[in-house]
């Protein structure tokens, strides 16, 4: 009984072991098809342009909508904790820290997860379930360049690009409580946004929302590469792909948070 208890935590720790490793290696591969110039061919171009489209720019009446909203609201309950505690001098700090550095980048990758992630772990799936990732390898097509690294490279530009809007969109919207609460004028506003920001929450900005990206499309496809010969397992390898996607997100958050507390 001990012994088989042994076997098998063994077991599932030479599988774990084998896993990462398998993730690892197709990160590698990824990112050294990424700076291969002759990756970018005509074909992967053209791939990586309706991929930008489909991720970025459909969702952006959403994301407007969304914007707006959460920036009214949550810059509104941001400055309200913010008068209470005596903290009217952080003001600007403080909504800086919380837009840029981490509820842009996050909230844009949540929402890109949930619309455009899914969307390629099943497309991913169903294409190796029809056999058809083995199709295009017959004919020599390289499936990083021609599938994966178009939606991988099209989901960093886009969380970037959609983060950085939706940055501008909140601190813009936030300034409509800042005048009805604290009666303060836009160039009052300006000057308290512009005298906080820093050049190190642009660059949290930027590379938090490229890691984000990367996973985003990393995970989903890698996922719907493992999905097995059957359609029923589609549902599955969808479910799980989410699942690993969701703890990597919250993973490189917190990850985040850990490094600038340093």
């Amino acid at each position: 009984m001990v012994l088989r208890f042994i076997e098998g935590i063994g077991d599932k720790t030479i599988n774990a072991i084998s896993s990462f490793y398998e993730v690892l290696k197709f990160t590698s591969i990824c990112l050294l098809h990424m700076v291969k110039p002759n990756s970018y061919n005509p074909a992967m171009r053209m791939v990586l342009v309706k991929q930008i489209y489909f991720t970025a720019v459909g969702i952006i009446p959403l994301f407007t909508t969304m914007a707006i909203l959460f920036g009214s609201v949550i810059i509104g309950v941001v400055i309200v904790l913010a008068t209470e505690y005596g903290l009217q001098d952080k003001i600007g700090s403080i909504i800086i820290t919380f837009v840029i550095d981490e509820f842009s980048p996050f909230f844009t990758a949540l929402l890109i997860s949930l619309r455009s992630s899914t969307a390629v772990n099943t497309e991913i799936a169903v294409m190796n379930v029809n056999h058809e990732l083995n199709t295009l390898r017959q004919y020599n097509i390289d499936l990083i360049d021609y599938l994966f690294l178009p939606r991988i490279i099209s989901g960093m530009i886009s969380v970037v690009s959609l983060s950085i809007l939706f940055a501008a969109i909140m601190l813009s919207s936030g300034y409509l409580f800042t005048l009805f609460y604290m009666n303060m004028d836009f160039h009052t506003y300006k000057y308290l946004l512009i005298n906080a920001i820093e050049v190190k929450d642009l660059v949290i900005l930027l590379v938090k929302s490229m890691a984000f990206g990367f996973v985003t499309m990393l995970i989903p496809i890698y996922s719907g590469l493992k999905t097995t010969s059957a359609y029923t397992a589609i549902p599955i390898s969808v479910l799980n792909g989410m699942v690993k996607l969701f703890v990597a997100l919250f993973f490189i958050e917190v990850l985040s948070l850990l490094l600038q507390s340093l």
